[in-house]
């Protein structure tokens, strides 16, 4: 995909990722859909916007066997280590700066809201048991099952890898107590 198909790739997360999968995914609101929808475009916006790549890629595939829905977001261009320090000129580790990012609200934009994407896709993958994993730079991230890890690789990835896993076999209906109100904090 190419950074600036933006308005493609929010079609294909909703239409193909989505509502293509409704039947399989755990049951929920129209407001966690939609945020949803909106965590993911927000990592790949971010992927447009901040890692100054040529492309991005995505991939994505079912394992009804298991029970499992996987969802890949890959650039290849100046990681969130880099992106975070020449922001905020700081010497953050990768491994610090990928935790700044999964922090609600953190955002590396200037005078615009953001920072909710990885937030929040992080808290309804923790609900559901499923996994985020997050490589970027020299940096690893990985939410497993309700359990998180983060290490340091002794090479470089160049770039991001974003990877979310849902599990498909979820009985919980997800919703939001405020359904204006896209805050993982009000899930049940």
């Amino acid at each position: 995909i190419l950074p600036t198909d933006g308005k493609y790739f929010v079609n294909y997360i909703e239409k193909e990722l989505i509502d293509s999968n409704l039947s399989i995914l755990p049951r929920m609101s129209k407001g966690i859909k939609e945020g949803i929808i909106e965590a993911i475009y927000e990592v790949f916006v971010n992927a447009q916007i901040h890692s100054q790549t040529k492309y991005i890629y995505s991939c994505g595939q079912f394992f009804p066997g298991s029970n499992e829905l996987f969802f890949t977001l890959v650039d290849t261009g100046i990681s969130i280590k880099n992106c975070v320090n020449k922001r905020f000129k700081s010497n953050l580790t990768s491994v610090q700066a990928i935790k700044w990012a999964l922090v609600d609200r953190n955002t590396t934009k200037e005078h615009i809201t953001g920072g909710i994407g990885l937030a929040l896709l992080k808290d309804f993958i923790k609900n559901n048991r499923g996994l985020m994993q997050i490589i970027s730079n020299d940096g690893y991230y990985s939410l497993d099952d309700g359990r998180e890890v983060y290490k340091l690789f002794s090479g470089q990835f160049p770039g991001t890898v974003v990877t979310i896993k849902f599990k498909t076999d979820d009985k919980h209906h997800y919703s939001l107590k405020n359904e204006k109100d896209i805050n993982f904090e009000n899930i049940f």
